[in-house]
């Protein structure tokens, strides 16, 4: 499996080693009408944001995803 060079770079699942895709919670500020969403800006999150790992269902914030930073963490000990 290949490590993943962009948006979801350092990310894995914790739990089974998953790294293709993730359910992220994160935000955005969107037009809205009263039929509807148009067109929207950025969408933004951070190592607070809840994510789920699409594999298993493994759930938690995004900083508990992080491969590199917990890997980081560990060498500090």
């Amino acid at each position: 499996m290949a490590a993943n060079t962009n948006c979801l770079e350092g990310v894995r699942c914790p739990q089974c080693g998953y790294q293709d895709h993730f359910f992220i919670s994160g935000t955005s500020l969107f037009s809205v009408y009263d039929d509807g969403t148009d067109s929207h800006e950025d969408v933004e999150w951070d190592d607070a944001s809840y994510i789920r790992c699409a594999s298993c269902r493994h759930e938690g914030t995004l900083r508990v995803f992080r491969f590199e930073l917990r890997k980081e963490e560990e060498s500090d000990v």
